[in-house]
């Protein structure tokens, strides 16, 4: 779920700031959004419920600062209030394209963690 949303936000993000097909980049950035958020949880969830291992076989947790920060990045980029409005080009789209690079490198170095913890 989570590697659909994100696309997904990225295609709806590039709709709506470059071309002028407003509604449906507004719909694809809902729907990424929502896919992201919900592969997040479920992420979060299958840590959870995971059956305990021995100290030898302990798994990677992302930590709940990490993932909260994933979701603010993700309110972030959706949301129509930023700190640089979007009227301002090229910093008003900056910002939001800041938050999404750093949404998506933190996403690679929790999957790259998560595979070589599972390796282990």
């Amino acid at each position: 779920m989570l590697w659909l949303g994100l696309p997904l936000l990225l295609a709806g993000t590039i709709l709506v700031f470059a071309t002028d097909f407003d509604v449906a980049g507004a719909v694809l950035m809902t729907l990424g959004a929502v896919l992201a958020f919900a592969g997040i949880l479920r992420l979060r969830r299958r840590t959870k419920n995971r059956p305990s291992r021995s100290a030898v076989e302990a798994y990677y947790r992302t930590g709940t600062g990490k993932i909260a920060a994933m979701i603010a990045a993700v309110v972030y980029i959706v949301s129509p209030i930023d700190l640089i409005p979007d009227p301002f080009l090229p910093v008003g789209i900056v910002d939001d394209a800041t938050a999404l690079t750093w949404l998506v490198i933190a996403f690679s170095q929790e999957a790259a963690r998560r595979r070589r913890s599972r390796q282990a």
